[in-house]
């Protein structure tokens, strides 16, 4: 994952989607965070940014008077920073001049990204290696979190053949060591260090069984949820979740990619349970960069907060205007 950029600020390099954080190096961060900001609406990757080119509003969360800050930002622990989309996230963070811990589950991801430990004046990257969110872990889990006061929580069973990592993304167990599990051993532990926002990105179709037998005995829900029964024990987190006592923001994307989001169309907010991945739909898939920029801005609006949000990308249409994220609508093409 290569640097981006916000407006005319400097070109994005023409490298493979994979690239990582050090595609660019600890100076590509300074740079862009040292540069004035444009008054663009949309980045060159087609997201939906501030009139003044900031990714977020960051002073619209006002808790430093009552936890440890950064720069006069909330330090923030995200569990599966390593991932596609994590790794999104963390990057959009650090552009906003965040202190990230980034949890790292697996060493060779971690080294395939090249995150390091890193500190300027401008931001802060701090890995936080075996970071395993599964249950059993509260009290590690505690001591890892650090002085962070939001958790961002994209860790997830992993589905699908990786070379790299033969056995991963085939044992139908991790949706419950993991998504349920885990994020239960996740919640706990930030509830016992005091952390005051809880960030989790669930899926779409997580209610299926309760909305008929048209979307219950889809293909598409029953083949996404044969891996482990993933969808149902990411519902069952985000029941706990809400029962914490915790702020929380649920996001519940379609299918994600890596394609830009100005490839796959303008992100749109949907009520819960309307997307259904069916023609009716306005989109059935949504940019990772899209989803990541939604973390970062969950963590500082307060139209997020206990909320749970549908996300997709709308083919042909332009994104969501700032204004009206976290507004959702029915999800539907119109008629």
């Amino acid at each position: 994952l290569a640097f981006r950029a916000i407006g005319n600020s400097w070109t994005a390099p023409q490298v493979s989607r994979r690239q990582t954080l050090a595609g660019a190096g600890a100076a590509g961060v300074t740079a862009a965070l040292e540069k004035p900001a444009f008054a663009e609406r949309l980045d060159e990757y087609g997201r939906a940014v501030l009139p003044d080119g900031r990714l977020s509003k960051t002073e619209s969360l006002q808790i430093c008077d009552q936890v440890s800050c950064f720069l006069d930002k909330p330090k923030v622990f995200v569990a599966g920073s390593t991932g596609e989309l994590g790794r999104r996230a963390v990057l959009d963070m650090l552009r906003t001049g965040m202190s990230i811990y980034c949890g790292v589950r697996d060493e060779g991801r971690m080294y395939e990204v090249q995150y390091k430990n890193r500190s300027s004046s401008k931001y802060e990257m701090t890995v936080i290696q075996d970071a395993f969110i599964e249950g059993g872990r509260e009290q590690a889990l505690q001591e890892q979190l650090c002085d962070a006061s939001v958790v961002v929580d994209v860790a997830g069973a992993r589905f699908g053949l990786d070379i790299l990592r033969l056995g991963s993304g085939l044992d139908n167990t991790e949706p419950e060591r993991c998504d349920l599990q885990g994020t239960k051993a996740l919640v706990d532990a930030a509830k016992a260090k005091g952390v005051k926002k809880f960030i989790y990105v669930s899926a779409v179709l997580v209610n299926a069984k309760s909305l008929g037998e048209e979307v219950s005995q889809s293909d598409v829900y029953k083949n996404w949820n044969n891996f482990g029964d993933v969808l149902d024990k990411k519902l069952e987190a985000e029941e706990y979740i809400k029962q914490s006592g915790l702020d929380y923001t649920i996001l519940r994307p379609v299918p994600m990619t890596n394609d830009f989001p100005k490839d796959v169309g303008g992100l749109y907010f949907a009520k819960p349970d309307s997307l259904l991945l069916q023609d009716g739909d306005v989109g059935k898939k949504v940019s990772r960069d899209d989803v990541g920029l939604a973390i970062v801005d969950a963590i500082f609006n307060p139209k997020a907060s206990r909320g749970t949000f549908e996300l997709t990308g709308v083919p042909n249409a332009p994104p969501t205007p700032r204004e009206e994220w976290w507004e959702p609508k029915s999800g539907k093409k119109a008629t």
